[in-house]
């Protein structure tokens, strides 16, 4: 691959931007929007011909793990036109978790990513999460932490007490607190129960982690929120009652709080752990019953959600507990995958692409300090830009857009439309699949 200048203008296409959708070109200059106008006959070597395509703003993935092989995620990720993503740091054993944050940082600066990266902290130490370390990881350029309410068999659960405590000092620190909700306790005794009556399997796997351990731990986070100020982000969402829960707060005018919801719970259902290759999909929150699927998608439809993330794991974790067979792992990926089926799923629904648009790109953007520098087709905006043929098919293969990660769970999915071109900073990085130019992401400081 070499290096490929900065293009001057997408032609032809139909631009979706925050204002509306309409046939405009979007003119490039010095890596970004300078402006976007009324669509002409412009052609050239510097140019891309964007005719009977839309123009998207570069997909903005605000849930993954890809720092284990930042090379493959991240081409993964631009092949399937997402631009910019915003990885944990997961922190490695006997690693501090400010420690892994700047470390992580500074591996970004190495070269190996394809696409830009911002960075939220991982906490896995409730016990010494310090305004201080807060305060640092600001400054640092990360606008989050995540904290758990499960894996009290890793160490990493915060408990009611720690989260609010985390929680009063992240809003003086300006930090937004993701939380993954599961109530840890609960499960423990769900799997210990199970064990001793000798159920095992992927399906008691997914049982003992039931809509109701995530749904009691949504409502506790609303209520710490709600009593200390602090802006919240449920990460993975994945129950009917957990976005009821996300209504109520919000009918109720607590503290902003944003859902997210992630790929595979929106594609994928229960049904999928009766097969023999149950394994494959094993994932924490396990993917739930229809009656659910179908609610998220609902709750896509009317505004409760705000962000789809890939939830993308480069590296899955294994089972700790004696539910699942030996050698039992847990995670999916799915970067590559997050647009173009969230597109093809969500305009087969009748969704308008703007708001589409919105779940993959300019919110998760604007959640995370980002936007408008990310996100949006806006002058002045990143040219990251992303050409999607609806006319075309992407079918998915085993290779999970070659992020390594062996065969993908999405594998024979049939999406409409495919990703024609992509631009990162106005420079073409794919070209019908294929990565075009050396590689050149950045780390990604959220705004101040």
């Amino acid at each position: 691959m070499t290096a490929v200048t900065s293009v001057a203008a997408v032609t032809g296409g139909t631009v979706v931007t925050p204002d509306g959708v309409r046939a405009a070109d979007v003119l490039v200059s010095d890596g970004r929007i300078a402006a976007v106008g009324e669509s002409a006959a412009a052609t050239g070597p510097d140019t891309v011909n964007a005719a009977g395509c839309y123009v998207l703003p570069g997909g903005v993935d605000p849930h993954c793990h890809l720092m284990a092989q930042v090379g493959l995620a991240t081409a993964a990720a631009a092949r399937g036109g997402t631009t910019t993503a915003l990885s944990f740091t997961n922190p490695e054993p006997g690693q501090g978790d400010l420690e892994s944050l700047l470390r992580r940082r500074e591996e970004l600066g190495r070269g190996d990513a394809a696409i830009d990266v911002g960075l939220h902290a991982m906490l896995y130490d409730p016990d010494r999460a310090t305004f201080a370390d807060l305060v640092a990881a600001r400054h640092a350029g990360a606008a989050a932490v995540k904290v758990f309410l499960a894996y009290p068999e890793l160490g990493i659960m915060f408990s009611t007490r720690r989260l609010h405590r985390l929680m009063s000092d992240a809003r003086q620190a300006g930090l937004v607190v993701q939380v993954h909700c599961e109530n840890g306790p609960l499960i423990e005794e769900l799997v210990d129960g199970a064990v001793r009556a000798g159920r095992r399997g992927e399906q008691v796997f997914a049982a003992t982690r039931p809509p109701e351990v995530e749904e009691e731990a949504v409502a506790r986070t609303l209520a710490v929120a709600s009593l200390t100020g602090a802006t919240c982000y449920l990460v993975h969402l994945s129950t009917a009652g957990a976005l009821d829960q996300v209504r109520l707060a919000r009918l109720r005018g607590r503290p902003r709080v944003f859902a997210e919801v992630c790929l595979h719970h929106l594609l994928l259902d229960a049904a999928r752990y009766q097969g023999p290759d149950a394994g494959r999909f094993l994932v924490c929150p396990p993917l739930r019953a229809r009656g659910h699927v179908e609610a998220l998608w609902a709750g896509v439809a009317d505004g409760t959600v705000d962000a789809i993330g890939s939830d993308h794991c480069q590296m899955r974790s294994p089972v700790l507990d004696d539910i699942a067979a030996p050698g039992a792992e847990y995670g999916i990926a799915g970067i590559g995958a997050r647009l173009p089926l969230l597109l093809s799923e969500g305009l087969r629904r009748g969704l308008p692409l703007p708001r589409l648009v919105r779940l993959a790109s300019l919110n998760p953007a604007r959640a995370f300090g980002h936007y408008p520098r990310k996100g949006a087709l806006a002058p002045g905006s990143d040219a990251d830009i992303v050409v999607f043929d609806p006319a075309g098919e992407t079918v998915l293969g085993d290779d999970a857009f070659e992020d390594g990660t062996g065969p993908s769970v999405y594998a024979g999915l049939r999406a409409r439309g495919s990703v024609r071109a992509v631009l990162l900073r106005g420079r073409p990085i794919v070209s019908d699949g294929t990565l075009t130019a050396d590689r050149d992401g950045r780390y990604v400081a959220a705004a101040g």
